[in-house]
Parts: C-alpha cells; structure tokens; sequence
C-alpha cells in the first residue's frame, strides 16, 4: 500500500495496487498525474507560496478559501486574486533562493506611501502635486513603455486617466523607496506604495462602509477597476464589496 496526497484537492489516499496509484484521484477525479506519494510531495512543494505581483500569501499544501471557492493551491498555479482582475501571474515559493532581504517589503512600502502623502487630504488624491513636491517632473507622450522614472522625469504613456495617475504614483515609489535591486522585488513594492497613496487604507475602508460598489469605488478614487480591486485584497475588504 502506499500513501498518496492529491495535488488538485489535497485529500490524502491509500493506494492498493499500482493501478490505483497512477489512475485519478478518487476524491474530486483530477486527472492521472495528480497523485503523487506523499515524501515525494513534500520535497517538491514550498511550505508558503506568494504572488510576486500583488503580494497573496498561501500555506502550499492546505485548503485555502478565497473569495467563495476553496482549494489546495501548489506552485505555478494563477493566483487567484490577479486572475479575479485580468492579469497574469503565478504563485512561488514565498522564499525559494532568495534571501528574506531580497523578498518584496509591501508593509514598508505602504508606511512609505502614507509619509509621502502627508497631510493631503484631497480626493481623489492629487499625485501630480506629491510629484512637483518631491522635485520630479511629468510627462506624457507615446512611449515604448509602461512607464518610467528617467532624469528626474516621470514619462507616462498616454492611455486612460486612471491608469496614467497609477503609473505616476508607481513611479513616486521607486523615487522615495531609492529602488534598485532585482524588479521581482522592486516592482511589487511599487505597486504597493501606489495603491496606498491613491487609495488610502482607512479611506477605503470608510468607503466600503458607505456600501459603495467596485466601480464606484474605482470613480471615489479616480483609479482603475484593477487597481481598487488591489487595494480592497490588500486591506481585506473583498469580500465585502459588490461587483
């Protein structure tokens, strides 16, 4: 007999023959191949598992609930959260051939974010003056990118207006942060020091309480429907708000 855990459900199981150890999983009927012996699944899978764009944290090997559904998440699977809002990303080992120093700081870049704000208390928030203050300019145009810091200069693709004013903050970001590791760290912080500029957490966490909707939180905040689905999944208010 040998002892088996399925990678798709995470239900454990005795197989008695071969048959039974290569063939799909009893449980939820995951396809052969889902099965694998369990020493052979702890070595291959991570104790914790992140999300290198929007920082969702998960114990690999345990039954997680997120947003209504409930699996067992492994590495490479999509995260969820980013999935939920269009974009692409996948789960790794939350610490897998980095040193803890190299991994994404997303409490420290949204500390970052407040300080850089101060006082202002317009909304939606003014980030182009936060810009001017700190001594750096902006500027849009047709670029052949999504946007970057240069010269003391902010370039910005022309697009959307809430995309643009995300792109700005993003970029305050890697200005005050003083960014210059490797971008699987620098770029999530970024993103987290935008989402907290522009959409302040004890904001937010008022707005929702207005009973406001996901798309009339993303106008309250003049971002993007992506954007305020991040900042809710960061401040754990998801869940509470209609879509």
């Amino acid at each position: 007999m040998t002892e088996l855990r399925c990678i798709e459900c995470g239900d454990q199981i005795v197989a008695r023959s071969v048959f039974e150890a290569e063939g799909e999983c009893p449980t939820c009927g995951a396809e052969a191949g889902s099965l694998l012996e369990l020493d052979a699944y702890d070595d291959q899978q991570p104790h914790e598992l992140r999300c290198a764009e929007c920082g969702w944290d998960v114990e690999a090997g345990v039954r997680t609930r997120w947003n209504g559904s409930e699996r067992l998440y492994t590495v490479d699977d999509d995260c969820p959260v980013c999935a939920s809002i269009g974009m692409d990303s996948i789960l790794e080992p939350a610490t897998a051939g980095s040193a803890a120093h190299n991994l994404p700081e997303y409490r420290v870049a949204r500390a970052a974010a407040d300080r850089t704000r101060g006082d202002q208390d317009s909304r939606p928030v003014d980030v182009e003056r936060i810009a001017r203050g700190l001594g750096l300019g902006v500027r849009r145009g047709h670029f052949a990118h999504d946007g970057r810091l240069t010269g003391g200069v902010i370039e910005v693709p022309v697009g959307h207006h809430a995309a643009e004013r995300f792109v700005i903050a993003h970029e305050i970001g890697h200005h005050v942060l003083r960014h210059t590791a490797d971008r699987s760290k620098v770029e999530p912080e970024a993103n987290a020091f935008a989402s907290e500029m522009l959409v302040p957490r004890t904001w937010l966490t008022a707005a929702v309480r207005e009973g406001l909707d996901l798309d009339g939180l993303a106008r309250r905040f003049d971002v993007s429907r992506h954007a305020i689905v991040y900042a809710l999944r960061a401040a754990v208010l998801l869940n509470r708000v209609a879509r």
